[in-house]
């Protein structure tokens, strides 16, 4: 009898953890809807990226109305501007946003203690980051607006002083991290 008490402990024990190995696993693609689809595209340098509706149309997105584009990187949506704010766009009409390379903000994470991230300015992996566009109908998504930047009536003030940051980050070199001396360095398989 105690054998079958031991086993169905155990059994749910394992279940229980499967279970939750699976939630973690999850957590980080909580932003995909499972019921769309997402056209995957990698950009290796800032800079303002333009989509121009031919190409949209080449890979079958031609029909879908400007205010219906959605776009994501890392979980977090992404502003868009459309040259046209509804209605299907022409190959002449475009989509537009600010792209950015990877960085190491990501990789906080993988540390046993995230203070030991030496910067977050790059990623230990790579300098590319992945877009992905999909089209969410029916839903208010994240726009850039075109706005008038008119300075002819301006009454502020000239600022008195400008302060410039340089910053050096090198990243010729990786960290190899903590290491222990047995007759040749072995090193932490760990963050740190």
């Amino acid at each position: 009898m105690e054998k079958k008490k031991l086993y169905r402990f155990f059994s749910f024990a394992i279940l229980l953890i499967l279970i939750s190995v699976n939630a973690i696993a999850q957590f980080n693609n909580a932003w995909i809807d499972y019921r769309k689809t997402y056209y995957k595209f990698t950009l290796g340098q800032d800079g303002l990226y333009r989509i121009s509706g031919a190409v949209l149309r080449a890979n079958g997105l031609g029909s879908n109305p400007a205010e219906s584009f959605q776009l994501w990187r890392n979980g977090k949506e992404v502003p868009l501007y459309t040259s046209i704010s509804t209605g299907v766009l022409s190959d002449n009409d475009f989509i537009e946003f600010y792209g950015q390379m990877n960085n190491g903000k990501e990789d906080a994470v993988l540390y046993n203690n995230p203070a030991f991230q030496l910067s977050d300015r790059w990623s230990l992996y790579t300098d590319t980051a992945a877009y992905f566009l999909t089209v969410n109908p029916g839903s208010i998504n994240a726009r850039i607006s075109a706005a008038e930047n008119n300075v002819a009536a301006n009454s502020l003030p000239p600022e008195p002083y400008f302060m410039h940051t340089l910053d050096r980050s090198f990243r010729d070199q990786l960290n190899a991290g903590f290491a222990s001396v047995v007759g040749v360095y072995i090193y932490s398989s760990s963050y740190d």
